[in-house]
Formats: C-alpha cells, sequence, structure tokens
C-alpha cells in the first residue's frame, strides 16, 4: 500500500512533539508509537516544509521546565533524594549522611527528587503567628551552601516538586511584570538540570510525585509501566511488582528532611508514615535496573547495606 502524504497539519504536530519531547527524537517517536527512523524523517520533512512557522510552534508547544528528559547511562549509580524542605542552619542528620553515600559509592549521577526548597513564606496556607519560618532568599542561599557539600558528579538532576514551584508561582502572581528582571529558582542553580521528570536508560523514570496513599509506590509502577521513583509523600519504601515481563521497583524516596521539623509545625505532631530516607538505583552495563537499595534511620542513626553511615 502506497503511504499518503503527510499533511500540513501532522508536520505541525510532528515539530509540537518534538518540542515537548525536550527535542529529543527518540522520546517524541515514542510518543507517537513510531519507530525513531519514521519520526525522524517527517521531522526533516516538516523543518524543511514548515521553517517560517517554527518559532511559533516552539513557543506554543514549550513548557516553563521540561516535561522529561532522557538520559542514555549505562553502567552507572545513582543516589536519589527528595523533600528536603530546607529551612536555615545546618542541615539534618539523613542529609549529611547523602553527602557522605555519595562520596562512598562515587556515584555517577546526583538526584534531588523535589520539593527541595520549602516555600513556607509564600505558601498557600495561611502563617501560623510566631513562626519562625525563613526569608525565600535564606533558603535559596541556604540550599546553595547546603548542595556545594555534595561531591561532584557527571549528572546532576532536579525534579520540580510543588513546594519548589512556589518561588516561580509567587513571582507570577504578584510580580509578574517583573518577571524577566528577577531569575527563577532554577537560574540560581546553574549546575544542576531542571525537568519535571528524568527518564533513564529507557527502563527508569523519576518525578516528584504521581500517585499517593500507603500503597503509593506499588501504584507508581503498576500505572506507569515502568520502574519508577518518587518522592512527595516523605514515605520511604521499595515495591517490587512482578509479572511475565520480569521485575520493576516502584521507589518512594523518603525524606531528607526531619518530619517533626518545624516545616512541618501544620501536621501538629501527629503520627504519620515518613521516614527520613533516600534511595541507591544500579545498572548494568545494558541499562538494566537492579534491585534498589534503601538508607533509613535506625535507632536514631542512619543505615546503609547494614552499616552506620554516621
Amino acid at each position: 500500500m502506497t503511504q499518503a502524504k503527510l499533511s500540513a497539519d501532522v508536520l505541525i504536530d510532528t515539530l509540537r512533539i518534538f518540542e515537548l519531547n525536550n527535542r529529543s527524537i527518540s522520546e517524541a517517536a515514542r510518543q507517537v508509537n513510531v519507530n525513531r527512523t519514521t519520526f525522524a524523517h517527517r521531522l526533516k520533512t516538516a523543518q524543511a516544509l514548515l521553517s517560517d512557522d517554527r518559532p511559533q510552534i516552539f513557543d506554543a508547544a514549550r513548557w516553563t521546565y521540561p516535561r522529561m528528559i532522557s538520559i542514555d547511562a549505562p553502567k552507572t549509580r545513582w543516589i536519589i533524594g527528595s523533600d528536603l524542605h530546607v529551612w536555615s542552619g545546618e542541615p539534618p542528620v539523613i542529609y549529611k549522611a547523602f553527602i557522605a553515600v555519595a562520596k562512598k559509592l562515587k556515584v555517577d549521577g546526583i538526584i534531588l527528587n523535589g520539593d527541595i526548597i520549602d516555600g513556607a513564606r509564600v505558601s498557600r496556607h495561611p502563617a501560623i503567628r510566631g513562626s519562625a519560618a525563613p526569608k525565600i532568599e535564606v533558603e535559596i542561599e541556604t540550599a546553595k551552601r547546603w548542595l556545594k557539600m555534595l561531591p561532584n558528579a557527571q549528572h546532576k538532576l532536579w525534579t520540580m516538586g510543588n513546594h519548589d514551584l512556589r518561588i516561580d508561582s509567587y513571582i507570577a502572581s504578584n510580580a509578574n511584570e517583573l518577571s524577566n528582571y528577577i531569575i527563577s529558582l532554577a537560574e540560581h542553580f546553574p549546575a544542576w538540570k531542571f525537568s519535571f521528570a528524568f527518564e533513564i536508560n529507557q527502563t527508569f523514570e523519576v518525578r516528584h510525585r504521581f500517585r499517593g496513599g500507603i500503597h503509593g509506590a506499588w501504584n507508581n509502577t503498576l500505572h506507569s509501566g515502568i520502574n519508577i521513583a518518587t518522592g512527595h509523600t516523605h514515605q520511604l519504601q521499595v515495591t517490587a511488582m512482578r509479572d511475565r515481563n520480569g521485575s520493576r521497583w516502584g521507589i518512594e524516596t523518603g525524606s531528607l528532611a526531619d518530619p517533626f521539623g518545624p516545616q512541618f509545625e501544620y501536621a501538629e505532631g501527629a503520627p504519620s508514615r515518613a521516614q527520613m530516607g533516600f534511595a541507591v538505583v544500579t545498572f548494568d552495563e545494558d541499562g538494566r535496573m537492579m534491585p534498589p537499595e534503601l538508607c533509613e534511620m535506625v535507632g536514631g542513626r542512619p543505615v546503609f547495606r547494614g552499616d552506620h553511615v554516621l
């Protein structure tokens, strides 16, 4: 059967999808469920015929932060921590363990899985009288100081969490006319790559939040169809899902903040499933993900692989 000529609408949509997928041909091809060669041919045709319209198409498709960035990195090790909710002063002991394990393992990648900034003073929730919540500038400068404690790594990734977004949202809501003069959160941290999600070796997705509840890890890997790590819930757990395709893992990366810190006064100190900790994932030479490992607090001390970290 002779293949029909691509319509202008399909060509325009090809450019839009290409931009939406951070200009990755592989990711765009997967989104529309065609092979990479086919999409590359469509893209080449679209770029040749619609060169004058490309800026407008790109502007219409562009997200504030990338929807997802894909990284091919077989035979690598990554450390993933989330929900640091930076306040002021010195970092909590679990964050110091995060630094120590990253250094000891000489990780190839560090992923900050959202809510690194707390943003209590620009929250939509009402303030508590007498609260000593730091100003945003203090949080940001404190975060810069804490992140400098981490070792250097080939990949330094930061997924946008809902608390991180408070900063840019506050500027957009209260000083939108000055948005070109006030730098964004990402611009404060140029050494880090920002996105709503990252995909590693086409087998593992990292994003700040997806499904919630006590079975969040299970539901995340069930409904994403892939190995996945999320934060947001402050729960620390690994759940295996096994079927005819083998095993895949849902990871909730706990919290790098003390759940009884002043950031969480709104919770009134009630019992919760929050747990300080973080995760480490390793890929073999084929990009296959090994079973995840967790570091968590036991008896007031961080423990990883059966040994005290600090």
